[in-house]
């Protein structure tokens, strides 16, 4: 028989005819009310619905949607379901709705496990059987952050919602009937509407874990508060993380390791590089949040409050000021200079009045007398003489004026004599506030060493900024002496028995000061944080695990009942409050007095100088004399 090119334009009409009668398939009203009800009961996004009806169906599925206020895209082949796959944005809410009975279902699918879309952004509503939906899905990843329900038409009014999910890739479905849905009624949920509160139960799968021991001692007391200094943050996250796969009921898979790991040539090492191969779901020790971890790295809850950095005791405040001056203030000081003047010039014009030879000599010596709370050989005769000495001295007035003078400026001179020798003591008992700032702490005569362990040396090591630097090369880790990396129980006794400052993880310092410091020695801690750019530590999963979601659930449950408060309690110390300011006994030393000594000192040289110059300014005069 011979073709013509009628035959073959009759032949492909007739194919095509066949392809659409095998492909199309009517759409009753109770599938559109159905994709109507369950796209409203979704989170509000865009609706993509591959489907396999006439064109006459997916008009009046346009108009239903539209009147729910529903934004739709429909695809009928392969190629447009596979271009509105790849051009769907990361970012974007999305829900997918696949006609099961359409041939190219399967590749749909497969084309989504291919491009990820299976993620926490995107809900599948599978329109079909389940048993014959489920060979389906057995290939693809449908974790547990995905969302896909099955439809399964139990009659012509009624539709069974199944969720299928995976905890492993490598693990069978696991089938949840989470509601129904019927005409009139609509969507009915029979458990949670919240997706991993109903997959909260991991049922014993394992959960691969690894945390960071830097002490191999404390494997065997990681449950006990025995040497609970010693890798403190360790033993405290791990308390805190068996309760969280106690909630989630999973069986945990522990690797431990070293150190918390760092960046050696684009491949991480220790407890970050776990994370970064997958080999692990979860960090069960929490580590510094940086930016170089993000890619490969979820933070997902803060477990302790304790913070990092230098704790040194504020040295007395003799140490870098002259507590004798600072009892009064400039102006008090410059009133009383010029009183002391004032009143010395008076007297030196009333004793000269009263016809007795007095030199300014006399007269200084006299003003520094009542300074000093001293007396004089001068006694003023007259009246005016005596009411300026009242002011000076204390001397017994003849006259009733004269007594009532005497008897209030007693009291201003005890008051002002008093509140000096009350600020002295008081002052000598304080400590300088003047040590705030790392450059403070860089300038002081204060010696510089850090705990010695993984994470202290690597950040120390790797600041940028110049006052950190400094403090590195010059004081913790100068280039011509010992490095003064400590372990933490030497790295305190010195702070209480020397002028030191101890980098350390405060929670921990603080336990061993309250066990090891007397009460007056608890006085005047002050820290300064040196790890600025570095928040507090926090518990970290892997990007490339399912587990996610399920486990920040787990955290936020042990915080919410008080679990993780109560840990914290068992392993970290508040800062030791110092109840005996004060009270304390308090000795001198040739420090506190320094300024006094000075004046002392220059005193006796100044007149061993005159004395000298008199000597010889006599010999002269007597030579001039001769």
């Amino acid at each position: 028989m011979r073709w013509t090119k009628t035959h073959v334009l009759l032949f492909y009409a007739i194919y095509w005819l066949l392809c659409l009668s095998a492909v199309s398939q009517p759409m009753d009203s109770a599938t559109m009310t159905f994709i109507g009800d369950i796209s409203k009961a979704s989170p509000p996004a865009v609706v993509g619905a591959f489907v396999c009806c006439k064109s006459g169906d997916i008009l009046r599925l346009w108009r239903h949607l539209s009147d729910q206020h529903v934004l739709l895209t429909t695809q009928t082949t392969i190629q447009g379901a596979e271009t509105l796959l790849q051009t769907t944005e990361r970012d974007r809410q999305m829900t997918f709705i696949v006609d099961m009975a359409c041939q190219d279902s399967r590749a749909i699918l497969h084309k989504a496990h291919v491009l990820n879309l299976f993620d926490e952004r995107r809900r599948w509503i599978l329109l079909g059987n389940q048993t014959r939906t489920q060979d389906v899905l057995e290939d693809l990843n449908i974790l547990l952050y995905s969302d896909v329900v099955v439809a399964e038409r139990v009659s012509d009014g009624t539709v069974l919602l199944v969720e299928m999910y995976k905890r492993r890739s490598y693990e069978t479905l696991i089938k949840t009937v989470i509601g129904d849905w019927s005409q009139g009624r609509g969507v009915r949920l029979t458990s949670s509407p919240v997706k991993f509160s109903r997959r909260a139960d991991l049922q014993k799968s394992v959960l691969q874990a690894v945390m960071v021991v830097t002490n191999n001692n404390s494997l065997l007391h990681l449950k006990d508060t025995t040497d609970r200094h010693i890798d403190t943050i360790s033993k405290l996250n791990y308390a805190i993380f068996c309760h969280v796969a106690d909630i989630v009921n999973a069986r945990v898979e522990m690797t431990v390791v070293g150190t918390w790991g760092y960046d050696v040539n684009g491949s991480w090492t220790g407890l970050s590089g776990y994370l970064q191969r997958g080999d692990a779901d979860i960090g069960a020790t929490a580590l510094f949040v940086t930016k170089n971890r993000l890619p490969f790295m979820t933070y997902i809850a803060g477990t302790t409050d304790s913070e990092s950095g230098f704790l040194f005791r504020q040295p007395p405040l003799s140490f870098v000021a002259n507590i004798f001056t600072l009892p009064f203030s400039r102006n008090v000081w410059l009133t009383s200079v010029g009183f002391i003047t004032v009143a010395g010039f008076l007297l030196h014009g009333t004793i000269n009045w009263e016809n007795r030879q007095v030199t300014w000599s006399d007269m200084v010596l006299f003003a520094v007398g009542a300074v000093c709370q001293q007396g004089s050989t001068m006694e003023a005769k007259g009246l005016s003489g005596r009411i300026i000495t009242i002011f000076l001295f204390t001397t017994e007035a003849k006259g009733l004026p004269g007594r009532i003078i005497t008897i209030f400026l007693f009291v201003a001179v005890i008051f002002l004599y008093t509140s000096y020798s009350a600020s002295i003591v008081v002052l000598l008992q304080s400590s300088t506030t003047s040590i705030r700032t790392l450059h403070d702490l860089l300038d002081s005569d204060l010696s510089l060493g850090a705990h010695d362990i993984v994470y202290n040396r690597y950040y120390f090591k790797a600041v940028s900024d110049p006052i950190r630097h400094a403090i590195y090369t010059r004081k913790v880790n100068p280039p011509a002496g010992p490095e003064n990396f400590l372990p933490l129980e030497d790295g305190i006794k010195r702070i209480r028995t020397s002028r030191f400052a101890f980098h350390m993880e405060l929670g921990p310092g603080y336990k061993y000061i309250w066990d090891t410091f007397l009460e007056e020695d608890k006085c005047n801690l002050q820290r300064i944080t040196f790890l600025t750019e570095i928040p507090k530590p926090f518990v970290a999963v892997s990007k490339k695990t399912p587990f996610k979601e399920i486990l920040t659930i787990g955290y936020r449950k042990v915080h919410e009942r008080g679990l993780q408060q109560r840990e914290n309690l068992r392993f970290y110390h508040a800062k030791p409050e110092c109840a005996s300011r004060g009270s304390n006994f308090v000795s001198v030393g040739i420090v506190d007095c320094y300024s006094a000594l000075l004046v002392l000192v220059y005193g006796m040289l100044l007149s061993l100088v005159l004395l000298l110059a008199e000597i010889v300014a006599n010999k002269r005069c007597r030579k001039l004399a001769q």
